[in-house]
């Protein structure tokens, strides 16, 4: 085995281990949660259960999106009683959800003309990388590039700033690493292998192709024409709206910073904007959206990526594109059916290593569920 795949291991085991140490349990939460038209009493029951499982401090701001409209539902534990809150338009971190963003951009510059596809990326860069790989941009976004999930040979990096891992990773570091030490993990298109260093490059480098940064290019080709105000890669442009993070025992997290690789997961969001992001992927004369939802690879009889999406075949036959995230102190899911004009969003505070924090996705997808049946049986 290659040395970068050792460090990775290491790297990733380190990880789990931090988050699967003993997590004291919360004692049982008194369910102050009120029944609003949103949700049925068998939903809103099922939030307060997973709701419960959680240290006091941590919020739910959920947003079920139909054609181009959507409701809001916030609820928080608070001094063991869940409660409802109005949080639609406070700021989380969205983790792993910024590389459908990251993807978009992608799409972008590949309906203005500016990369193909198909192309190695070194066609475009001014730099040589280490063994000259010929990774694609779609294998970047589709995570088929081969290249390892984290950046090799930084394992006491992360073992000493495990609370904020990227940090330290910035262009330089990172255009050094890729330069002379780069280990692939595989050939380029063999397999998917999930790689936040792979989509973190490739925002890293559309950023260099145009000329702008990360934040630059969002603000510019998403948030801006989406009027996603509260959107961003800059933490102190929306402090005043930004939810704490929670570890998984209950204390403040420290917020990640993702540096220059921002673009596996560096972008803060609440529910009313990601919201009309879902909204703009019902448009269906929206031609850069439409090319991002496209298959491009298949991974399992049942899954599917499309340009940072996962597309999941669900037992219905539905299909459901799909992404969550989770850094240090939250965990957030986001999932939509294009043929019903569907969705749900879930945000959290709480952090990807808490042992229950799976039970997002789990309830992202129940509520989900119960939507898009509706929408079924109502053109039926």
């Amino acid at each position: 085995m290659k040395s970068g795949k050792i460090i990775s291991l290491l790297v990733i085991t380190v990880l789990l281990l931090q988050a699967c140490g003993s997590v004291s349990n919360p004692d049982t939460a008194v369910n102050r949660l009120e029944e609003q038209s949103l949700f049925s009493t068998e939903q809103t029951d099922s939030i307060a259960s997973v709701l419960s499982k959680f240290p006091d401090g941590t919020q739910f701001s959920i947003a079920v999106v139909q054609d181009t409209s959507a409701s809001f539902y916030g609820a928080q534990r608070d001094s063991d009683q869940l409660v409802n809150v109005d949080n639609s338009e406070q700021v989380f971190e969205i983790g792993s959800i910024s590389k459908v963003f990251t993807s978009t951009l992608l799409a972008h510059a590949i309906m203005d003309g500016l990369v193909e596809p198909d192309r190695p990326v070194t066609d475009y860069l001014d730099f040589s990388i280490h063994e000259n790989p010929q990774f694609t941009w779609m294998q970047l976004s589709n995570h088929t590039s081969g290249l390892p999930r984290l950046p090799g040979g930084y394992f006491f990096n992360f073992l000493m700033n495990m609370n904020n891992p990227y940090k330290n990773f910035d262009e330089e570091e990172i255009l050094d690493f890729l330069q002379n030490r780069l280990e692939m993990n595989t050939e380029p298109g063999e397999e998917h292998l999930y790689s936040n260093l792979g989509a973190g490059v490739l925002g890293l480098f559309l950023g260099l192709i145009e000329e702008k940064s990360y934040e630059e290019l969002l603000q510019e080709k998403v948030f801006g024409p989406l009027e996603m105000g509260s959107s961003t890669t800059i933490r102190s442009k929306i402090e005043e709206q930004l939810v704490q993070g929670r570890t998984k025992r209950g204390g403040i997290a420290k917020n990640w910073d993702l540096a220059a690789l921002a673009g596996a997961g560096g972008i803060l969001s609440t529910t009313s904007d990601l919201s009309r992001f879902m909204m703009k992927n019902f448009d269906t004369e929206d031609e850069v959206l439409a090319y991002q939802k496209e298959p491009t690879y298949r991974v399992s009889e049942s899954t599917e990526m499309a340009m940072g999406w996962f597309i999941l075949t669900r037992d219905s036959g539905q299909k459901w594109y799909w992404h969550n995230g989770g850094t240090g102190g939250y965990r957030t899911s986001m999932v939509f059916s294009p043929e019903h004009n569907v969705g749900v969003i879930l945000l959290s505070n709480i952090s990807a290593g808490h042992q229950h924090a799976e039970e997002i996705d789990r309830l992202s997808f129940l509520l989900m569920n119960h939507y898009a049946s509706v929408e079924i049986l109502e053109e039926s």
